[in-house]
């Protein structure tokens, strides 16, 4: 049996734009952190408090927890995927469009876990999200050293 949420008219519209927030966001926030990280060169560290700025203003917004997890993965995946898509004009510059799966098939992922590792913590206190934000910025930035090992 479906339980229906007892919510306001007005408060399904807040998490419909919760959402649409979201998705708008995972969709964007690569495109805008691909020149930061090109200028600075840590885009673990950009993108990991990217994502937990979505996910303490956003996320953390929605009424209930499995709704929060489903945008979180939601959000991780297009983060992921778009990320994936922006970085085609580098994988069409050294020619090889295998890595654009490559990319897909590691990053993707790899964005949804620390996206979800840092809505665990920050779950358990709003003040922990920064405890998860440091652990999956070292964990993104061991990722990326072991994919810079088969690239």
């Amino acid at each position: 049996m479906v339980r229906a949420l007892n919510l306001s008219i007005g408060d399904k519209l807040k998490t419909a734009a919760y959402f649409i927030l979201i998705i708008v966001a995972g969709f964007v926030l690569p495109l805008v952190l691909i020149f930061i990280a090109h200028y600075t060169g840590f885009s673990e560290i950009f993108e990991e408090i990217a994502k937990a700025l979505v996910i303490l203003f956003l996320i953390l917004k929605l009424p209930k927890l499995k709704w929060q997890i489903f945008a979180t993965i939601i959000f991780g995946f297009l983060f992921g995927l778009s990320e994936s898509i922006f970085y085609l004009n580098n994988i069409f510059q050294i020619g090889d469009f295998s890595i654009f799966w490559w990319r897909f098939l590691t990053a993707v992922p790899m964005h949804i876990v620390t996206s979800l590792i840092i809505l665990f913590f920050a779950q358990k206190n709003k003040k922990f999200i920064i405890v998860g934000t440091i652990i999956v910025i070292v964990l993104h930035l061991l990722f990326n050293q072991v994919i810079n090992i088969f690239l």
